[in-house]
């Protein structure tokens, strides 16, 4: 930056450019088009310069974040042009709605890329002939009505049903969706009918509590169970366990992963507690659902 156009009072349209963040070749389009003039224009060797002043750093730098959030420029002229405080400050309190909105959005989008990440990650981080018992930490969930089965197994109108239901604060579908049992008692009786669904939207009022899970996972189309619950029913009784609360079942790979419907692979969890100490140094470790 040179330092005589700095004790001028008036800088080129290069070093402009650059302590405003602005191109060169916008700010000649600006200019042309009538939306931010320079301070004077100056001609030397039939070339036409343009200067700007040191003020004029302000608007240019408010011009640059008005482009880059979406206000069109034809706005932007007309405020050059005719600007009142009442005027700016209208565009500016509709554009910070504007920017809050996004925000949000990209809140709830992140939410979203999180939980898939987290189901993924776990995914591919097991073995899915192993069941483990882990201390998990308590998670927001989106818990929908009770489902009522016309066939046993045959869960798509009620999974539509819970998709289209109205649930406060909301229902945000892009986050993973989960099966849910009360006790052990439905969960062995009707493994494949869920009494309800669940959302791991971290905005919803209910919760899975915190405690002692015994894990285990099966591969298959979805409402595919296999010999899982036997499983788990052995495990627990061998390991001195017993079954004390809600179950959980998640998709930690399904369509967003795998091609291969067959390889779906589903985890459940659920709630127990010891009965006898005989995992004297079983790890405590924390999975998401």
């Amino acid at each position: 930056m040179s330092i005589q156009n700095l004790l001028n009072g008036f800088l080129t349209i290069k070093d402009f450019s650059e302590l405003v963040g602005i191109t060169v070749k916008s700010l000649r389009n600006y200019d042309k088009k009538g939306i931010f003039h320079p301070a004077k224009h100056g001609v030397e060797h039939e070339n036409n310069y343009r200067y700007y002043s040191a003020p004029q750093i302000i608007t240019a730098k408010l011009i640059r974040v008005l482009t880059e959030i979406g206000v069109p420029l034809e706005t932007i002229k007309s405020l050059a042009q005719t600007r009142t405080p009442e005027k700016v400050l209208k565009i500016l309190c509709q554009n910070r709605k504007k920017m809050d909105d996004e925000i949000r959005f990209y809140q709830d989008a992140s939410s979203v890329v999180d939980a898939f990440i987290g189901l993924i990650q776990e995914g591919m981080s097991i073995t899915e002939n192993e069941i483990t018992l882990n201390e998990m930490p308590e998670r927001r969930i989106i818990l929908g009505d009770k489902n009522h089965f016309a066939y046993p197994g045959v869960f798509i109108d009620e999974f539509i049903r819970f998709y289209k239901s109205a649930h406060e604060p909301y229902l945000n579908m892009s986050f993973p969706v989960g099966a849910y049992w009360p006790d052990i008692k439905s969960f062995l009786d009707a493994p494949v009918s869920p009494a309800r669904f669940y959302s791991l939207d971290p905005k919803g009022n209910e919760r899975i509590k915190s405690g002692l899970y015994l894990n285990a996972y099966t591969r298959g189309y979805y409402g595919c169970i296999n010999d899982l619950p036997e499983r788990m029913e052995t495990y627990a009784k061998k390991n001195g366990l017993r079954f004390s609360g809600e179950i959980y079942g998640i998709y930690l790979f399904d369509e967003i992963s795998i091609i291969d419907q067959e390889q779906y692979l589903m985890k459940v969890s659920a709630a127990v507690t010891e009965t006898q100490r005989i995992l004297s140094h079983r790890p405590r470790r924390y999975h998401r659902l």
